[in-house]
């Protein structure tokens, strides 16, 4: 990781060297967020990445929320925006949190949860990748049926081999992203952060959009 050392002035600006701006494609009156972690560590991301087009994170569910609320015009632009950075933090902090355990070693192999090994589904993973989940995932696969329980190893065994192959998130600082499955006429997700220097999965949440949608809001 290359470091670059900057000056805070008498006012707390800071001037970004050159070759960051133009490697990131910034220019004047560009918003930057800084992200600061548990370990005091600050990241800095564009804010405009954050909050471009995320239909991944269910802009019409806000929206129709947002409306239901009677917020329109100016407040529905604006609480949009609020709410999908705010989804946003909520997916970076789930992904620390899930590091950390896995780090700590509280994180469980993908095909030793519950509710995989309650219905017989058993592998020895074969990928260049190590696929884990949090107890937050497990208890989403425990409240699914187990005709959609039995769609997840496959999709396990897909994230083994190509992780990247799927959609990533727009806007938070790890690398996210979410595969999707069908069980009869239904859509499911799984939302995963890929730790690619470790060749690490986590498996944040696991569920139908709008049931993910109010875990994330009830998280935020």
């Amino acid at each position: 990781m290359e470091t670059y050392r900057v000056k805070v002035g008498a006012k707390g600006e800071i001037v970004l060297p050159a070759e960051l701006r133009k490697l990131f494609g910034l220019v004047a009156e560009d918003t930057l967020d800084l992200c600061v972690d548990s370990e005091g560590k600050v990241f800095v991301r564009s804010a405009e990445r954050s909050a471009g087009p995320l239909s991944d994170f269910f802009e019409d569910l806000i929206v129709n929320e947002l409306l239901a609320k009677g917020c329109s015009g100016d407040c529905l632009k604006n609480k949009l925006l609020e709410q999908k950075l705010k989804l946003s933090t909520v997916l970076d902090r789930l992904s620390e949190e899930a590091h950390r355990a896995h780090k700590n070693g509280q994180s469980i192999k993908c095909w030793d949860a519950q509710a995989l090994t309650s219905l017989g589904i058993r592998k020895i993973p074969n990928g260049d990748f190590n696929v884990m989940i949090t107890t937050r995932g497990i208890h989403d696969l425990v409240v699914l049926r187990k005709e959609e329980i039995k769609e997840i190893p496959a999709v396990f065994e897909s994230l083994e081999q190509d992780p990247f192959a799927f959609k990533r998130l727009k806007g938070p600082y790890y690398e996210t992203y979410r595969v999707s499955f069908r069980s009869g006429n239904k859509e499911y997700r799984v939302i995963y952060t890929v730790f690619a220097e470790e060749k690490l999965i986590v498996v944040l949440t696991v569920g139908a959009r709008k049931a993910i949608y109010d875990r994330l809001n009830g998280i935020a």
